[in-house]
């Protein structure tokens, strides 16, 4: 089946459903785009937005025809709308959701009844600023987005989805879950970390040395610019992702060792190869167009 010709129901009208459904129906890309949600003041805005051709409240009746339906919830509620709603969705339904952590969604999507279609996804995108008003049908535009297909998935439906996101604008990485979750801990979930730690050695700082503030320009704002995001999507993916995470920080904090040896040292030669290094890694990302 083709794009053109599905339904497509996402759960959950925040910033990434929202601004999914309104990259889709600005688009025209699929025969109908349904949304989600129990609030009547978000569902205003869902149509105001254009972020849905229709909203719904009743989650059996959204998922009654839909070809392709799209959880876009936290990742811990992911993993309980994957066993329980799917009772209530057609067979043939691929299933899809847009959450930063992918090994407890692919196991429990391996759970699901053969006549459903389960396909992991998460999208290398985003905001520090939530809710459907800061949605946006550019978010997806020239960023990757991982698909993590289980071993039972039905190429045709891979492929549909495929089609979605490259509708978007986005450009499918096709990754195992554990692959996914280590990578994620390191470029995403641990730039969480490091930014609210400066934000909390600032803060700190500041308390006697109020001019910290006065200073803070360009540099703390560029770096610490995630520590502002929605601390409730941040606390579920890091809880989800722990493993990972307390890795990634106990790396970050060698490396942190590794400055402090060469500082106290006063190994000038040593602190230069370092930074020249790190300058080449951070270089060759925009020359390969990483970003």
């Amino acid at each position: 089946m083709k794009l053109s010709e599905c339904t497509v129901a996402i759960i959950g009208m925040g910033l990434m459903g929202g601004s999914l459904g309104r990259a889709l129906v600005s688009t025209r890309a699929c025969k109908e785009v349904r949304g989600f949600t129990r609030s009547p003041e978000n569902g205003e805005s869902i149509v105001s937005l254009q972020a849905a051709d229709r909203v719904f409240t009743d989650l059996p009746d959204i998922l009654a025809g839909a070809r392709l339906t799209v959880l876009a919830t936290p990742v811990r509620t992911i993993e309980q709308q994957i066993a329980t709603l799917y009772p209530f969705m057609d067979s043939g339904t691929v299933l899809t959701d847009m959450g930063s952590v992918k090994r407890n969604v692919v196991e429990a999507m391996r759970k699901l009844p053969p006549e459903i279609q389960p396909i992991a996804g998460h999208p290398m995108c985003g905001k520090e600023t939530a809710g459907i008003q800061a949605s946006d049908p550019e978010l997806f535009r020239n960023k990757k987005w991982v698909v993590v297909p289980t071993e039972d998935t039905d190429p045709r439906a891979v492929r549909l989805l495929e089609e979605l996101i490259e509708t978007v604008g986005a450009r499918v990485v096709v990754m195992d879950a554990e692959t996914h979750d280590l990578a994620a801990a390191c470029v995403s979930h641990l730039a969480y970390v490091l930014a609210a730690s400066l934000v909390s050695s600032a803060d700190l700082t500041a308390r006697t040395v109020p001019q910290v503030w006065e200073l803070a320009s360009s540099g703390f704002r560029d770096t610490s610019r995630v520590a502002a995001g929605n601390i409730d999507m941040v606390m579920d993916i890091l809880s989800a992702n722990k493993d990972n995470v307390l890795a990634m920080i106990e790396t970050a904090t060698e490396q942190l060792g590794d400055f402090a040896r060469l500082l106290t040292t006063g190994d000038e030669a040593g602190l230069r190869e370092k930074l020249t290094h790190i300058r080449m890694t951070r270089r060759s990302c925009d020359t390969n167009k990483l970003f």
